[in-house]
């Protein structure tokens, strides 16, 4: 392309972008993402790229404690009804939980390490793409699961733990941050993790699954863990959880199961059930810890359900991803 085309060519894309009329947004920026990856997005360069599409945007910043839930109140309280993430999946499953039912729009400009949301829903790391995708994109309406436990209750947009994998998830997020040096200390909570009596209820089984195990996995969306495929694309909105129970496999076996679903999503093993239900009661013993997107959740009996189609989010125009009724 000669510089007069090129030229040429930025002139109409300005030229387009003024169509647009202005919109105020509400941009949660997690100023902590993306540590491992090179060439992440500044805020700045953020802020730049939002207001060559018409995008006003009232930043918040997190921070530790960070009062998000009442930023959000406030903003809904004002009238926004567009919020952007912008982080990795700790920030976009945070701002969705607090969206859920609320019809306000989320957004996403995934800065993160796996970046599991944005991947679920076709949305590129590259931050104008994905800006682009905020003003060209379609809405799609998604689930959000539910969990009760010890009778509190959270929602959740990716993944609900019970087990081993919510201890050793702490030590396995800072290796995967570059922090080497936990690398012992996982190895050593994998060597001290014993299985527990599972006994667990679904709406869509005659009987209850009784076994020993070690780790129950309770999926929303097709993409979870390190960036692990399971499931249907259209897992976030089919109206059902994915359940993976870990049937009486060996900590070695889970082991392999990690490695191998590295290599392109959860292996077909017959001690790995997977089974989807609307409602599902899990009774442990002795008790296990719980994590939903990758948040502590206490230990004990654990409740499940879906908020159907309950959030909205923009994807890509042209996503494979269809609107299901």
């Amino acid at each position: 392309m000669t510089d007069q085309n090129k030229e040429s060519g930025e002139v109409v894309q300005t030229e387009i972008i003024k169509r647009y009329r202005k919109k105020k947004v509400k941009l949660i920026f997690n100023p902590k993402a993306g540590e491992a990856r090179p060439e992440v997005a500044s805020l700045e360069q953020i802020i730049d790229l939002m207001h060559k599409y018409r995008f006003e945007p009232e930043v918040f910043i997190v921070e530790p404690k960070a009062d998000l839930a009442g930023v959000i109140k406030a903003a809904l309280e004002q009238g926004i009804d567009f919020f952007v993430a912008c982080g990795g999946d700790g920030t976009s499953s945070a701002t969705a939980r607090l969206l859920a039912g609320t019809g306000a729009t989320l957004g996403i400009i995934p800065l993160g390490s796996q970046n599991n949301t944005a991947c679920a829903y076709d949305i590129p790391g590259d931050a104008h793409e994905a800006i682009r995708i905020l003003r060209e994109g379609r809405k799609l309406k998604v689930d959000i699961g539910q969990a009760t436990v010890a009778g509190k209750t959270t929602n959740f947009v990716e993944l609900c733990s019970i087990g081993l994998v919510s201890d050793l998830f702490p030590s396995a997020d800072d290796i995967q941050h570059g922090h080497l040096l936990k690398i012992g200390e996982f190895f050593k909570t994998l060597a001290a993790g014993t299985p527990s009596n599972f006994e667990i209820t679904m709406d869509t089984r005659k009987k209850p699954i009784i076994s020993p195990g070690f780790v129950l996995l309770v999926a929303n969306m097709p993409v979870f863990g390190i960036n692990f495929r399971a499931g249907k694309r259209s897992a976030m909105q089919d109206g059902k959880l994915d359940v993976f129970f870990f049937q009486d496999a060996s900590k070695l076996e889970l082991l392999s199961y990690v490695f191998k679903g590295m290599e392109g999503g959860l292996p077909h093993e017959k001690k790995i059930l997977h089974i989807l239900a609307e409602k599902v009661t899990v009774k442990v013993d002795p008790k296990m810890a719980v994590m939903y997107d990758d948040e502590p959740f206490g230990e004990g009996d654990v409740e499940l359900s879906i908020l159907r189609h309950a959030l909205t989010v923009m994807i890509p125009k042209k996503s494979r991803i269809k609107q299901s009724s």
